[in-house]
């Protein structure tokens, strides 16, 4: 049949106005989405209110240590009786606890927590959580230049957004430090972007208080040759083991390590389960066990962590520059997680740049490419799959299999070479 001219000369705007179309109704569909997900929060966290008033939280652990260095007890600060006692004194409406709820954080971070022992614990628990909602409202503006779709949306937007993501909002319940930790990684990708190197190591040495998560960094570092970001990290971690020395005294900083080991050892039979942990730990001591003993396990873990580590530099070598940077660091976020000795739900928290990044990455390759690797991010937002497998199964160990996926997306896209020109971030293609 003969082409109909005038119908073939509107065809580009008919398949304009059809992929816009499509596009406002994706957006209501993850509108809807975010909406239900921050009322199904809204509702637990109104459920869980008399529990935190109580001390059921994690807040516990960083209250009581704030309130054990200003009472002077900070060469006491690992002694699990003592412990115990100052948690009493706030929380001893918890009927679950015949022990404290240890604090197996570093020394230096106490300190942070010092000004809140001045109020009441619930008072200073709401402080906590006002102070983290304000570093998420702030991420934004910080990832603006890089992060354009940010500005699309308003800052309550963002912030609602944030709180529709089930790792914010179990980090906000327990008053964990996670979102800080996620600040300190926007942070070092900004130098990174900068190539302010000095500074991204010191933005990441920040990040002790959780060190089992710097490591993918800190290699990624010593792979590229990054002496000054190595440099500005062994900096900051010197000053910070001097202020944990100048806490709780050199004795009780040698035992650190020891006292985190014994908390592993004694809590590893009750609440630090790997079944909860969605790493590489959680996923292959949750299949193999009562096939090899702990010690081949391990063994196990280890080399699979050192794989995922090896594979991590190929990626970054193919993407440390420019807008590639963005998928590398990506990456690197995702391997952060895998490969950690202890991840927990909240720790998922530090995909959320990730998400934003791949995001971006996404929108600005244009309608006729769409990798495939947004499906994981949009899967960790749906909450129903997190409490699922966390509280009803206990098998959230299973996360481990949708970040894997998702690293395997990124690579297939940063390896098959379709990676954008190094141009500034502007509108799709």
């Amino acid at each position: 049949m003969p082409v109909n001219h005038l119908t073939a000369g509107k065809m580009p705007a008919i398949r304009a106005g059809l992929n816009i179309l499509k596009a406002q109704k994706l957006r209501r569909l993850l509108a809807l989405l975010l909406a239900a997900m921050l009322f199904l929060h809204l509702m637990l966290a109104w459920h869980s209110r008399d529990l935190v008033r109580k001390g059921y939280a994690d807040f516990t652990i960083f209250y009581s240590a704030g309130k054990m260095v200003r009472m002077g007890l900070g060469p006491r600060l690992y002694d699990e009786a003592k412990q115990y006692d100052v948690q009493q004194e706030f929380a001893s409406g918890v009927i679950i606890r015949n022990g404290p709820l240890p604090y197996n954080h570093p020394p230096f971070e106490a300190l942070v927590f010092v000004p809140f022992t001045f109020l009441p614990y619930f008072v200073a628990y709401l402080v906590w959580d006002f102070i983290n909602l304000l570093i998420l409202l702030g991420l934004p503006i910080l990832l603006w230049p890089y992060i354009p779709i940010l500005e699309r949306a308003s800052p309550l937007a963002w912030l609602l957004s944030a709180l529709a993501f089930f790792p914010a909002f179990i980090d906000l319940l327990q008053g964990q430090d996670a979102i800080p930790l996620l600040l300190l990684f926007t942070m070092t990708f900004i130098a990174l972007k900068k190539n302010a190197d000095f500074t991204a190591g010191c933005w990441l040495g920040l990040g002790l208080f959780r060190f089992h998560l710097l490591l993918p960094l800190l290699f990624i570092f010593a792979v590229q040759k990054k002496w000054r970001a190595i440099l500005a990290f062994l900096s900051v971690a010197l000053a910070l083991a001097l202020i944990s020395i100048a806490t709780v005294g050199w004795g009780e900083a040698v035992h650190y390590p020891d006292y985190v080991w014994h908390v592993e050892q004694v809590m590893g039979r009750g609440a630090i389960v790997p079944a909860d942990m969605p790493n590489l730990r959680g996923l292959l001591d949750t299949f193999l066990k009562g096939l090899f003993s702990k010690t081949i396990i391990t063994g196990i873990v280890i080399l699979a962590s050192i794989g995922l580590l090896l594979f991590l530099a190929k990626l970054w070598n193919r993407t440390s520059t420019g807008m590639r940077l963005d998928l590398g660091f990506s990456a690197a976020v995702i391997v952060t997680v895998l490969v950690s000795y202890h991840a927990f739900a909240y720790d998922l928290l530090l995909l959320l740049l990730p998400i934003l990044l791949l995001g971006q990455y996404t929108w600005s390759s244009g309608p006729a490419r769409r990798p495939g690797f947004l499906v994981p991010a949009l899967i960790l937002f749906v909450s129903p799959i997190h409490m699922l497998l966390w509280f009803r199964y206990g098998q959230l160990n299973l996360m481990a299999l949708l970040l894997l996926w998702w690293l395997w997306e990124i690579s297939r896209e940063t390896l098959a070479g379709n990676l954008l020109a190094d141009e500034p971030y502007g509108s799709p293609r």
